[in-house]
């Protein structure tokens, strides 16, 4: 492709084990670096557990890239982090963020699609310091979710999943590095 600035190897650390973020960045690389290799970091000492609001869903993504490219001494640093908005008064919308970062110091950041938690659960998150796949089987009706489906999967009726959700932020995240001569990138 041209105008991209992709290496032809490269080593990605992942700042998370969760197989939806993990399974959704190695599809994203793969399709455009063919000779990855992967490195998961386990970066629970460094987010917190249910962001809410843009910065601190923000700061986590950034943190879980920042924290793993230093741990795996990659080429990239990955950073995945699910977490709620506020939309509007009585609106919140759960997202996923990709932040990403390279060896050079370049960054990207994407978004997924979003989709409305009902307010009753996010004040119920709030009080009781949980996170939303807590309330998974109240909220979908769904007796087991698996970790690529997420919750959005029962929501939309099996048309969107949490894996689609992470691959959706992280081919935004690497909107720099497809248009490396817009961006910068080096």
């Amino acid at each position: 492709m041209t105008g991209t600035r992709f290496p032809r190897a490269a080593l990605v650390a992942i700042g998370s084990r969760n197989r939806a973020k993990t399974l959704g960045v190695r599809n994203v690389f793969l399709s455009l670096i063919p000779k990855c290799t992967f490195a998961e970091v386990d970066t629970s000492a460094v987010v917190r557990v249910q962001p809410m609001g843009m910065s601190q869903v923000i700061v986590g993504a950034t943190r879980r890239a920042k924290f793993a490219l230093k741990q795996a001494k990659a080429d990239f640093g990955v950073g995945v982090e699910a977490g709620i908005l506020r939309a509007a008064p009585r609106q919140h919308v759960n997202l996923q963020v990709a932040f990403i970062v390279d060896r050079a110091g370049n960054t990207g950041l994407g978004f997924s699609s979003g989709f409305l938690i009902p307010e009753s659960f996010i004040a119920r998150m709030k009080e009781q310091r949980k996170e939303l796949d807590t309330y998974s089987h109240e909220l979908t009706g769904a007796k087991k979710i698996a970790e690529e489906e997420g919750i959005v999967y029962p929501l939309t009726k099996g048309r969107v999943s949490r894996l689609q959700m992470t691959e959706q932020s992280v081919v935004m995240a690497l909107v720099p590095w497809l248009n490396a001569a817009t961006y910068g990138v080096q």
